[in-house]
């Protein structure tokens, strides 16, 4: 049903809107205690028009307390509201958080099976067919639109001009260490970018920080150019699927595909 539900707002996300959140919304009734359905359904409700998130926000901080992620819904409502009081509350909150997580391995591994089985997988023409391949990078394309809209509230709240208050300051330099122990490249890689705001130009920090993000940016292109390369996909594709179901960072599954394919890990 989640699988369905990604397929239909991916493929189709003003037309097919209602009708992804109807299927979200059966998959999280049936499965309240696993936190990745609810982070999606959260961000499915908070791209359908009409669609009240704060409830299914608070269901997620109960299951994952020490997650920052269950926060950007309401410091994206705060900041179109004009609301600088609850914008500052929030971050308060958010600098008490563990990680930004958003189950991305786990999403992956758990709804690219059944969307290979769906027509959606094998709908283009291709000499040797590779649905298992096409629905995971079906899948990772929708959940990387998904994750990315929804930390851009917190990006804008941590820019140059305002991380120049002094609070606001304290306040971005904790988060941005949660965001770094994240389970996405794209999470870290905020992070870091905050933190490189933060950090006096030249200094031993801002120098520690280059390094990395170059490393962070050298094992996701590489561990990319890797997977890109290989010949025989589907089983490649498959085999990605069983480290993803076992790892629960993006970044740690990166670090396997180098080893694996007897790359260094450091450029």
């Amino acid at each position: 049903m989640a699988a369905t539900a990604l397929a239909l707002w991916g493929q189709d996300p003003s037309g097919n809107g209602s009708q992804a959140l109807n299927m979200i919304q059966k998959a999280a009734k049936a499965a309240p205690d696993r936190p990745e359905i609810l982070w999606l359904h959260v961000r499915i409700c908070s791209e359908v028009p009409g669609c009240e998130p704060q409830p299914i926000e608070t269901q997620l901080r109960k299951l994952d307390p020490v997650s920052g992620s269950v926060w950007l819904g309401a410091l994206a409502r705060a900041q179109r509201r004009g609301d600088a009081s609850a914008e500052e509350q929030i971050l308060e909150a958010m600098t008490k958080a563990a990680h930004f997580n958003t189950y991305w391995t786990t999403l992956i591994a758990r709804l690219t099976p059944p969307l290979s089985r769906t027509p959606l997988a094998s709908s283009s023409a291709q000499p040797v067919p590779t649905p298992v391949t096409n629905a995971m990078n079906a899948t990772i394309g929708w959940l990387s639109s998904l994750a990315a809209s929804s930390f851009k509230p917190l990006s804008t709240a941590c820019d140059q001009q305002h991380v120049r208050e002094p609070a606001t300051r304290v306040r971005c330099d904790q988060i941005a260490r949660a965001l770094e122990r994240s389970d996405t490249v794209l999470a870290e890689g905020i992070g870091l970018g905050i933190l490189q705001r933060l950090a006096i130009p030249d200094s031993a920090a801002a120098i520690q920080l280059r390094g990395k993000v170059q490393l962070l940016r050298y094992q996701n292109q590489e561990s990319g150019a890797i997977v890109a390369a290989q010949v025989e996909k589907e089983k490649f594709s498959e085999q990605m699927l069983k480290l993803m179901s076992q790892l629960k960072k993006e970044q740690d599954v990166a670090r396997a595909i180098l080893r694996w394919a007897g790359k260094p890990l450091t450029p």
